[in-house]
């Protein structure tokens, strides 16, 4: 699935520029914390979408439709960062997109999942922050990637989105719960819509949009170039 070199402003040149910044990458402990979580999940549940870890298929495709109001995704490549099962491509295909999809995840069990219920799809497992993609993409999409809660998690937060935006040619679309809904997990991250925007504007030059409203407890924030 053709991809073609970087623009100007690639992943290896921001982490030549940003240096420690953009190596802010997970522990072996948090690494070991996310297998663990997902292993869980998927004794527990048979659905894809309980698996990786939403209430409902309704609950997880309002957040992809949120993340997908970001452009015309119509014949073009998008990176589904994070990807999980592939149940972003499995909602995209099913709404009638075509384009050049590629799903990367941190996790080697959710890609091997994920090349198992859609076969021939492109999905690798990598480290964008340890070992950099070599192609672009239009945009990038990040759904539920940033709920866990770390031991500082802005810091890897911002690393990823500026990594992210390094292989966006158009623009990057990701999501955060909500710490102004009311009720919160412990065990997950939460953040103020406004303080987020204003991180977003900041890494993005002020092109970035905030969108609430299709879920009380979630809010997804457009990054355009």
């Amino acid at each position: 699935m053709g991809g073609r070199p970087g623009p100007s402003l690639t992943l290896d040149r921001l982490v030549e520029e940003k240096g420690p910044l953009l190596k802010t990458s997970l522990s072996l402990y948090e690494r070991f914390y996310l297998r663990l979580f997902y292993l869980m999940r998927s004794l527990r549940y048979d659905l894809p979408e309980n698996q990786a870890g939403w209430r409902s298929r309704k609950n997880q495709e309002l957040r992809f439709q949120a993340l997908a109001g970001i452009g015309d995704l119509s014949g073009k490549r998008v990176l589904d960062l994070g990807c999980g099962l592939g149940c972003l491509y499995g909602h995209l295909v099913g709404s009638g997109w075509r384009g050049d999809y590629t799903g990367i995840d941190l996790l080697g069990p959710m890609v091997r999942k994920a090349k198992a219920r859609f076969p021939g799809v492109e999905f690798e497992r990598r480290d964008i922050l340890r070992d950099p993609p070599k192609r672009t993409w239009d945009y990038v999409l990040i759904n539920g990637v940033f709920n866990h809660k770390f031991r500082d998690n802005w810091a890897w937060i911002e690393a990823m989105v500026r990594g992210a935006l390094g292989v966006a040619e158009r623009g990057v679309a990701f999501n955060l719960l909500d710490r102004e809904a009311g009720w919160m997990d412990p065990d997950l991250f939460y953040a103020r819509p406004q303080e987020a925007l204003q991180r977003a504007e900041l890494w993005s030059q002020g092109k970035a949009r905030l969108v609430q409203g299709y879920l009380s407890e979630d809010f997804t924030l457009h990054l355009t170039k």
